[in-house]
């Protein structure tokens, strides 16, 4: 199930307002919901039954669902979307194929289909297919450039405030990928920078298009490098337990019912 979201008419207080779409739950069970910090209110969460004005946007949230440490924020019999933690392969690698998101998906739903992958190293939303026609679905959204793929960065060094990187990259013989002026694939990246502190940017990137590495590669190549990125990075004077690069929102068409949908996955880090 979808997050349920509505407007209040006139001031109530929170429990009537969680009453309204819970009519069989008991007060004790109302109370649970706003202890759990499932009930929003104009995007804030609402924790204690307070007062509400009228015209105030209320989210009731589902119960959060895990697999293991991996939470997950939507399921269906056509897809599943998950918050892939920083450290855990997507797919399985010539040098491992157990311990991967794809095949802990397998163990809970059988068939599961790739669409889109994340760096080991990078954490935040996902999409997966759980039978061919949403794979077909999915697979031509991320074609057409149509799939909002938003992310969170801190790169090392001081950012412009916007712009478009447009290059061409290609692979080398170590899986690497390099800025080409000969051939290669398109890679356009969207940047905007929000913060900047001590030499360090916190920024945020959308993708137009999806190549290998993409940020990581472009981010490196115009000289801000992701923090923490062993790859494509440098040494540098800043201590780093992570690569600091997240996949923060992720907004696509449901391949089957064509329902618009949009996940959003909490920054994990921030500018000390």
């Amino acid at each position: 199930m979808l997050p349920m979201r509505w407007v209040c008419e006139q001031s109530c207080m929170a429990l009537d307002a969680l009453a309204r779409c819970m009519p069989e739950a008991s007060k004790n069970t109302l109370r649970s919901v706003l202890g759990d910090g499932r009930f929003f209110v104009n995007d804030q969460v609402v924790k204690k039954n307070l007062s509400l004005l009228p015209g105030a946007i209320c989210e009731l949230k589902q119960k959060k669902k895990f697999l293991d440490d991996i939470e997950i924020l939507y399921e269906d019999k056509d897809i599943v979307v998950v918050d892939k933690p920083e450290g855990l392969l997507s797919v399985a690698t010539d040098r491992e194929t157990e311990f991967t998101l794809h095949a802990k998906l397998k163990q809970r739903y059988g068939q599961v289909s790739t669409v889109q992958r994340l760096d080991r190293e990078t954490s935040g939303v996902l999409v997966f297919a759980l039978n061919g026609k949403a794979r077909e679905g999915l697979i031509g959204q991320f074609a057409n450039h149509s799939i909002i793929r938003e992310y969170r960065a801190i790169v090392i060094g001081n950012i412009p405030q916007k712009g478009t990187w447009r290059h061409h990259l290609v692979e080398d013989g170590n899986l690497k990928m390099h800025v080409t002026s000969h051939g290669g694939v398109l890679a356009e990246t969207h940047f905007e920078r929000l913060e900047e502190r001590d030499n360090l940017s916190l920024v945020r990137f959308q993708l137009t298009t999806g190549k290998k590495n993409q940020i990581r590669v472009q981010s490196s190549y115009m000289g801000f490098p992701i923090l923490g990125d062993k790859k494509y990075g440098k040494n540098d004077e800043f201590q780093s337990d992570r690569m600091y690069l997240h996949a923060h929102h992720l907004g696509f068409f449901h391949p089957l019912t064509k329902k618009k949908l949009s996940f959003f996955s909490p920054i994990p880090f921030c500018i000390r």
